[in-house]
């Protein structure tokens, strides 16, 4: 257990990296690589320390990472049957994760600027990629738009976790991630329906699997300060 504990970040990050070069190469491995990466954070945050183990793992999160991997492997073939179940799988995988943040803390009158700061940039970025895409995104329409929505609503919640006293820190984690899942999804979007480079799929990997590290990084450090 202390073997794993200690190296299945590194493992985690090994995968990631194998993931885009087998991508890279057309080797027949990418949907392997692929889907070990939620399992792999998984397995982090469960062979933790006991006493952090058994904390600070919200229901609400892991329910989330179960659509995420669900996700995943939905969109391991790029199709358009199987790309609108992936996006609901990943909808809702931002919902669970809103509730979560939620959790951890609620909207407050008084501290309130950075959420709607949030929410009003990504609302322009997200006008400007619905406009620029347009008919592009041909019967996907609403299913962006809405996509646009829960993120740009998870992205504020995340945000506001850094108003919690004992939550600082994490919560930049948090809000990190997500921004940085925003521009994960952007690239997908934009390559998905516009640019259509094989190889941008990387990029879009990349900053998903950061994205995830850090809402993982940040899930245990909450067990280090309250539980949930």
């Amino acid at each position: 257990m202390d073997f794993i504990r200690k190296y299945i970040l590194h493992v985690f990050w090994v995968l990631l990296l194998l993931h885009c070069t087998f991508h890279f190469f057309h080797l027949p491995f990418v949907a392997i690589s692929k889907l070990l990466l939620i399992p792999s954070l998984i397995i982090y945050l469960f062979t933790r320390k006991t006493e952090d183990a058994l904390a600070g793992i919200n229901i609400f999160y892991l329910i989330a990472m179960l659509f995420g991997f669900i996700g995943d492997m939905l969109l391991v073939i790029i199709d358009d049957l199987l790309f609108l179940p992936g996006m609901i799988a990943y909808m809702i995988n931002l919902i669970l994760m809103s509730v979560f943040f939620w959790q951890l803390q609620r909207f407050s009158f008084r501290k309130i600027i950075r959420p709607l700061l949030v929410i009003a940039l990504l609302s322009i970025a997200g006008y400007l990629v619905f406009s620029f895409l347009g008919d592009k995104l041909r019967q996907f329409q609403v299913p962006v738009l809405c996509y646009m929505f829960f993120v740009t609503i998870t992205t504020a919640l995340s945000i506001n976790t850094t108003y919690h006293s004992q939550l600082k820190k994490t919560g930049w984690l948090f809000f990190a991630g997500a921004i940085v899942f925003v521009i994960s999804n952007t690239i997908l979007v934009m390559n998905r329906f516009y640019l259509l480079w094989h190889n941008l799929y990387i990029a879009v990997m990349l900053t998903y699997g950061i994205a995830q590290y850090l809402f993982a990084r940040g899930v245990a450090e909450v067990s280090k300060h309250i539980k949930t």
